[in-house]
């Protein structure tokens, strides 16, 4: 998603990460691999549930959620971390 970033914006698309780690332990993980969208912290679980993401062990699954303002047009349940944002591009771009 970094990589396809500056595309991404130009389509008006706001990525934001998600995951049950500290927020320091966010802090790291952005600083480590030089990330240019926010992350937000949900140490408690509460994101994940309320958009019904499986976190066995604390560990959340790596999910795609695209939304229209406030509508959700997309989930894809199991994204390939190096295909994610060309499949989002492709969403986007059958999007009605």
């Amino acid at each position: 998603m970094r990589s396809a970033s500056k595309v991404l914006n130009s389509l008006s698309v706001k990525v934001i990460g998600v995951s049950r780690d500290s927020v320091a332990a966010q802090r790291a993980f952005s600083d480590k691999f030089s990330l240019n969208f926010p992350l937000l912290s949900d140490e408690e679980g509460r994101v994940c549930d309320a958009f019904h993401v499986l976190h066995p062990r604390g560990r959340p699954s790596r999910e795609t959620f695209l939304f229209r303002g406030t509508t959700l047009y997309d989930h894809d349940r199991a994204p390939n971390p190096g295909q994610q944002a060309a499949q989002v591009l492709r969403v986007i771009a059958d999007a009605p």
